[in-house]
């Protein structure tokens, strides 16, 4: 592989010295073992390059479900794959952003599978897209030709990149499965550049979903072999997935809530399709080792604190949506005139 074939190499920076460039300069191949790196003009960190893709962490961490539900179902979930405008229309909803941002530099934190990273694309834009898990090779199989792409596996807590760099920072469905999303949202908020716009969404903190099954069998499933688990699943929507489509007929959302599984025939699915939904996002609700959801309050004080402007924080189609704008810089030239 040649180096070259990482995009936009020289914006990245070192996550181990806080901000020391990368560059081509600095690119080591070892012939023996046929591997790429990259290293730090600085501290000599080096961090390897694995099908195409930096990677700035050793491990997938607390995320490895992610990783393995991804590539199991790396394309369930593309509105290419399905037809429909599923991804797309959830995306403008909850970030109201524009379908032509070309010349505009986006950052999507946690891409899983790539289903919004294939429409951010569309949009024209320059794409920083990254996941801590090894989803990304999914998201690069799908989604790696695109010139606008620039995909990585980092973590939230450490992302190579400069800070206050960006127009558009976008984070769905990511941040109730961080260790700790109060903190998660801080981080990704220092990205926004002035005038630039934050879009997020996070599960809803709300007795209703408190008491749901998820976070009745969450402390048991969590805890079994991925594989174990994954085929319970299967056991579990071969079962109920007929009896869930019909409670949903008959009692709507609430009829779909009462057995143990999710289900999406009112998406108008086709049944295989569905029932791989059904599947995927089963496996997605019992076995992430993370799940904090947050109130609309909890979002509020988020944007507030990151001294965020034009919010707006409401109930949207995942949670609680919220998007805000960074304050635009002062130039220096008014800030002397209002000085006294």
């Amino acid at each position: 592989m040649n180096i070259t074939t990482i995009r936009e190499l020289g914006t990245y920076r070192c996550p181990k010295c806080n901000g020391a460039t990368l560059s081509t300069d600095c690119a080591q191949t070892d012939h023996t073992q046929h591997k790429v790196v990259i290293q730090c003009r600085e501290c000599q960190a080096t961090y390897p390059v694995r099908n195409g893709i930096p990677r700035f962490v050793n491990s997938d961490q607390y995320a490895e479900s992610f990783g393995f539900q991804w590539n199991r179902f790396r394309s369930t979930q593309l509105d290419s794959h399905t037809g429909k405008p599923l991804t797309e229309t959830r995306l403008f909803h909850v970030t109201e952003w524009p379908r032509d941002m070309r010349g505009l530099r986006l950052l999507e934190v946690g891409s899983g599978a790539g289903r919004f990273t294939e429409v951010l694309l569309r949009t024209g834009a320059t794409v920083f897209s990254f996941d801590l898990s090894n989803a990304v090779d999914a998201n690069f199989a799908s989604n790696g030709n695109a010139e606008n792409l620039n995909l990585f596996q980092a973590s939230i807590y450490e992302i190579p990149l400069p800070e206050q760099h960006f127009d558009r920072v976008m984070c769905l469905g990511v941040l109730q499965h961080t260790p700790d999303p109060d903190r998660s949202f801080a981080t990704l908020a220092r990205y926004v550049k002035p005038g630039g716009e934050l879009a997020v969404d996070v599960y809803s903190r709300r007795w209703r979903s408190l008491v749901s099954w998820k976070y009745l069998l969450r402390p048991i499933t969590k805890r079994l072999p991925q594989q174990t688990l994954f085929r319970l699943v299967e056991i579990a929507i071969a079962v109920l997935l007929r009896p869930t489509m019909l409670l949903r007929k008959v009692g709507g959302k609430f009829g779909a809530r009462l057995l143990p599984i999710v289900e999406y025939s009112h998406l108008g699915l086709p049944d295989e399709l569905n029932r791989e939904w059904a599947t995927l996002d089963t496996f997605d609700m019992y076995s992430p080792a993370h799940d904090h959801p947050r109130s609309i309050h909890q979002v509020r004080e988020w944007f507030a604190k990151a001294g965020f402007i034009d919010v707006v924080v409401e109930y949207g189609p995942n949670g609680v949506i919220g998007r805000g704008t960074r304050p635009a810089a002062v130039p220096p030239a008014v800030a002397s005139a209002a000085s006294p």
